[in-house]
């Protein structure tokens, strides 16, 4: 199994949550940040962390160097030219992941860094089945949609980047609950809430596993 340095794009603002500083904001005890950096270094196939931040992001910046994360600072021009600019200090191939992905855990990374591996293409993204965003009652505004072979399904935030150049891309769709957990409302925030809290923490990841076959 190879071992990929991991970017964590943690921007700044959150438009459609008021301009709060999402990556910071708590949900079930912990920032949504920390839940994803603790489901990267539980896994043996990532190497390092890089959290992207901007200038705006200070307190998600605090919170990745508590953590032992490095961090790069972004000119903060959008999410595209912002991720460019970050892998040019991280380097390619990598995982990038976004920072609003709470119930993501080390074998959801494990298997697409193996699926990545076992495919021609340079890149890769994660997809979801729409039908799962609808069933958990999340929020589809803003969510990118496309059809991966017969499915409509909806990209995750989850990525393999090969290159800093557009390369050949691998579309790999997953029917898996814990990635249709992607908080970018305030609405999205209290559904992901009340899954986690359900989770004692020293029965998570059971208890996302289970989250995994409803």
């Amino acid at each position: 199994m190879p071992k990929l340095p991991a970017l964590v794009m943690a921007g700044g603002r959150a438009k459609r949550m008021g301009g709060v500083e999402k990556p910071a904001v708590e949900v079930a005890g912990k920032p949504l940040l920390v839940w994803v950096l603790e489901a990267l270094q539980d896994c043996c196939c990532v190497d390092r962390i890089t959290v992207a931040v901007s200038r705006d992001a200070r307190i998600t910046r605090s919170i990745a160097e508590r953590l032992g994360a490095e961090v790069v600072v972004t000119p903060g021009d959008g999410y595209v030219h912002d991720l460019r600019f970050a892998l040019e200090s991280v380097g390619t191939p990598a995982l990038t992941v976004t920072a609003d992905l709470p119930c993501l855990t080390p074998d959801i990374v494990g298997l697409v860094i193996a699926a990545w591996a076992a495919v021609p293409e340079p890149s890769l993204s994660v997809w979801v089945p729409r039908s799962l965003i609808v069933k958990a009652g999340l929020s589809l505004w803003g969510r990118f949609e496309s059809t991966v072979g017969n499915v409509r399904a909806v990209v995750v935030g989850l990525n393999v980047v090969g290159g800093l150049r557009k390369t050949d891309e691998f579309k790999l769709l997953l029917d898996e609950p814990r990635l249709a957990y992607n908080v970018n409302t305030w609405h999205d925030l209290r559904k992901v809430e009340g899954v986690l809290r359900s989770c004692p923490r020293e029965e998570r990841a059971q208890g996302l596993q289970a989250l995994k076959t409803r």
